[in-house]
């Protein structure tokens, strides 16, 4: 069926010479991002997955499960040129398998790691050290391309840009969360406006409002009411006073 996907190189002209896991590591580079992606973008098992050859590797695979395409890859693709995105994530996942599976001789994962998502072969073939040097390549070569620079770039201004408004604390919602705090740890001014702090306040008629603002002050049972002076409801739902 037809479908969106992805790909990026993974130097096969290269390593597949030199790597005798090669094969191995890159189809456990594809479970690791494919298991990272949620992360990313929203998604499920059932959203994307991976090419799962083990034989004749040359590049990352990542498809869109849906016929037609969800969109799914083409969201994914954007944050591998961002600092801390999916690849770094993967790399994250491929180097300490958070069941600590890598304590043994075993590198072929578990299901707390490059073995949660689904696999046509079984999850057979698979070599978390292997995919971890080619995810490293990979990504040194994402980091000296264009976008890549050119998003890095805007992060750190954006990050410059937040850092001087707190240096400076002219920002906007900053004054108003420091206003807000400073007014709900003024009693004296929450008492000018006719409020105990951590209780309601009676509602006053018209005719005994100063009265009221009199009457509501702290006292030892915490409701800001005397026993002698509480309000009670009427049966028509109103409030009558002793």
């Amino acid at each position: 069926y037809d479908t969106n996907a992805m790909w990026i190189d993974t130097e096969a002209s290269v390593l597949s010479e030199v790597m005798p896991d090669y094969d191995k590591g890159v189809h456990a580079l594809s479970h690791a991002i494919v298991a990272v992606a949620p992360l990313f973008v929203p998604c499920t098992a059932s959203d994307l997955d991976c090419d799962h050859s083990h034989y004749g590797c040359t590049r990352v695979l990542l498809f869109d499960v849906r016929a037609g395409g969800a969109g799914t890859s083409a969201q994914l693709w954007s944050h591998f040129f961002h600092s801390q995105g999916v690849l770094d994530a993967a790399i994250d996942l491929l180097s300490e398998c958070p069941s600590s599976c890598d304590k043994g001789s075993y590198k072929g994962g578990c299901p707390g790691c490059i073995q949660a998502v689904p696999c046509i072969n079984f999850h057979e073939d698979l070599s978390r050290k292997a995919g971890l040097y080619i995810a490293k390549r990979m990504l040194a070569r994402i980091k000296q391309s264009r976008l890549y620079r050119r998003n890095d770039s805007a992060s750190r201004l954006e990050d410059a840009v937040i850092f001087s408004q707190k240096e400076t604390n002219s920002s906007p919602s900053f004054m108003a969360r420091t206003k807000a705090l400073r007014n709900a740890s003024d009693l004296v001014s929450a008492r000018s406006r006719n409020i105990v702090v951590g209780r309601p306040s009676w509602p006053a008629d018209n005719s005994s409002a100063s009265n009221h603002r009199s009457m509501v002050e702290p006292c030892e049972n915490m409701s800001g009411i005397s026993l002698s002076q509480r309000p009670q409801m009427t049966s028509q739902g109103g409030f009558m006073r002793h």
